[in-house]
């Protein structure tokens, strides 16, 4: 399913416009099969953001739970989800698109997000714990309000232009100088 939609929105077709039977046709179903598996095109577009978002969350988890030092497993984590957000824009942008206008999508996106903001607040905690963050941090603030940052930099700054490069060096050096101390920057 996700292949299909991913080709129909990379066409440009709005998602508003697209029919279950343009859904149903590009993943290899018929209108019926593709009822069998969802209710509607919004369940669709859930269940493939849902796929795109574990990919997502196993390229974060190079930072929470990497070793090496901070900038290191910052900047590979941050590299790895700017690649997926790339390679799966249409869809991504489609999403949150959907959120303006269905409750319920608005609903499960802003899940999808928190489960970002959980494991980032959970690996913050242990960072203070090592000692290892600026003082003081408030780990579940700093870790929603980072996540959020990254979810619009990669939407907005790719949309207007910007390298994958630029993206990452930025969200990099906000990220780091935000929560580490120079002294703790280089080191494992």
């Amino acid at each position: 399913m996700r292949t299909g939609l991913l080709q129909l929105l990379s066409d440009g077709i709005p998602f508003k416009k697209l029919t279950v039977d343009e859904l149903a046709r590009a993943a290899g179903l018929s209108r019926t099969a593709f009822y069998f598996y969802f209710p509607g095109k919004e369940q669709a577009l859930m269940s493939a953001a849902r796929e795109v978002t574990d990919e997502l969350y196993a390229r974060a988890d190079t930072w929470w739970h990497g070793d090496g030092p901070p900038e290191e497993l910052v900047r590979t984590a941050l590299e790895g989800i700017l690649q997926v957000y790339v390679e799966h824009a249409a869809l991504l942008r489609t999403a949150v698109e959907v959120t303006a206008y269905s409750a319920e999508f608005e609903a499960f996106y802003k899940e999808l997000v928190d489960r970002f903001v959980r494991a980032t607040s959970d690996h913050l905690r242990r960072e203070r714990d090592r000692g290892r963050l600026r003082e003081p941090v408030d780990c579940d603030v700093a870790a929603e309000g980072l996540v959020w940052m990254a979810e619009r930099c990669n939407h907005m700054l790719i949309k207007q232009g910007r390298s994958p490069r630029e993206v990452v060096d930025g969200l990099t050096t906000v990220w780091v100088h935000a929560l580490y101390p120079d002294d703790v920057v280089g080191t494992a």
